[in-house]
């Protein structure tokens, strides 16, 4: 039987999850009932025994802040002859102004007497300031293997913030795996999640990004892209010469939410403005959409809602040069990080809520009609392409009066995913400064 006793040079390199068992800091409790350790030898309940050390100090600075340090190591054998071995260290403290910090490692192998074993160490860390926003992270391996020659292997890096706009968190995933004959298979996962001011989630990884849904994105992150698309769209007379002529000064107009809810009476159904901010109080969090922290159906119910608002807009069919219709503006659309746009929309509403205008493939340099429509009630608008049922595309009325803004595009009814519609300035004006 082999053993292994952890020396702390090895276990810096270590998984101490936050909260994994803290080791550092519970002095290592093992052994199915065994005795805290605190030094020497120990026995438990069913004639395991161990021994183990353990060390503390604190240090009070002259400014006011803590330090504190800990370690603790040992090895434990059951009745049945596993052997557990484990080390830890830690540390924590609070600075003079307020931020309370703490870090660890540690590590513990199990050796059953038949010769399998199971290794796993790590780092965790943490801190918190005076205001509750709080940043921590962990990172370890996991190693295995049995007497017949198979083995595994996984390690983890992951990491959390909590700050004012809610809760968001990363982490990513490796692992292999080998049998005694020699095969092997490997995999490798990536993960984000974020859960908003009202408390529902929206995730993702490498697996499921295909399928879309909502992620968070603050409004700074919003805004410095559509900054970005913006400059990016400086030259636009000259790259798009037939739109420029054809999109006349008055397109460009951004139009204020106080203008357009009195223009077509949105204000006697809702009297203030409802923002679909896709990731933050719109989201996907698994088959299910969270408005504002409430259930408001499935994802394909969702999707359906967008389809009938679109192809209600479409059935009026009025025509864009007659009756009174007021500008949206032309917006770029873009993906997550994207800086430069080739699918442009110039968009109108009429008092019935009819959207109308115009669709732009820089791509393919074509331009093809908008259609759809604004549902009151709700605030919700949504439009398509051409005499294409999908794609869906959907944005807050309200959100459309914005500088940049997230919207969601409903590719099929099971399948939806959220972009960012960036207002373009009129050629030759000057670019608005972003965010209203």
């Amino acid at each position: 039987m082999r053993r292994t006793t952890f020396g702390f040079g090895v276990a810096a390199a270590v998984l101490l999850a936050a909260g994994h068992d803290g080791l550092a800091q519970r002095g290592g409790r093992v052994g199915g009932g065994a005795a805290r350790v605190g030094g020497g030898a120990i026995g438990g309940p069913y004639g395991g025994a161990g021994v183990g050390a353990r060390s503390t100090g604190t240090v009070v600075g002259p400014a006011g802040g803590t330090r504190t340090a800990g370690t603790a190591s040992g090895s434990y054998t059951t009745q049945r002859g596993t052997t557990i071995d484990y080390a830890g260290a830690g540390r924590g403290g609070t600075t003079p102004g307020g931020v309370s910090y703490g870090r660890g490692v540690g590590g513990v192998q199990v050796t059953t007497p038949g010769g399998k074993e199971l290794t796993k160490v790590g780092t965790a860390g943490g801190a918190v300031g005076p205001g509750g926003n709080a940043v921590g992270g962990r990172a370890g391996v996991t190693t295995g293997s049995g007497p017949g020659g198979g083995s595994f292997g996984t390690a983890y890096h992951g990491g959390v913030a909590v700050g004012p706009q809610g809760v968001a968190a990363a982490g990513g995933r490796v692992g292999t795996a080998t049998g005694p004959a020699g095969n092997t298979v490997s995999g490798a996962a990536r993960g984000a999640v974020a859960v908003g001011p009202y408390g529902a989630a929206a995730g993702r990884t490498a697996a499921a990004a295909g399928a879309g849904g909502t992620y968070y994105r603050s409004a700074a992150a919003v805004t410095a892209q559509g900054y970005a698309v913006r400059q990016n769209f400086r030259t636009f007379a000259r790259q798009y010469p037939v739109l420029t002529a054809r999109w006349l000064g008055p397109t460009y107009r951004p139009v204020t939410w106080a203008v357009l809810a009195g223009w077509a009476g949105y204000g006697t159904y809702v009297a203030e403005p409802v923002y679909y901010d896709y990731g933050t109080t719109v989201m996907y969090l698994g088959d299910t959409v969270f408005a504002n922290g409430q259930s408001v159906g499935t994802a394909e119910q969702y999707a359906q809602q967008a389809v009938e608002i679109a192809a209600a807009g479409e059935a009026a069919k009025p025509d864009p040069k007659q009756g009174e219709w007021q500008q949206l503006g032309v917006f770029a659309m873009v993906g997550e990080g994207e800086e430069k746009s080739t699918n442009l929309f110039q968009l109108a509403v009429n008092k019935a809520g009819v959207i109308a205008g115009e669709y732009y493939n820089a791509l393919t340099d074509e331009t093809s009609p908008v259609r759809g429509s604004v549902d009151a009630k709700t605030q919700r608008a949504a439009w398509t392409v051409g005499d294409r049922k999908f794609p869906v595309y959907e944005a807050g009325v309200a959100n459309l009066t914005r500088d940049e803004t997230t919207m969601l595009v409903h590719f099929s009814k099971e399948k939806a995913q959220q972009f960012t519609l960036v207002r373009i300035p009129q050629p030759g004006g000057d670019a608005p400064p972003g965010g209203k």
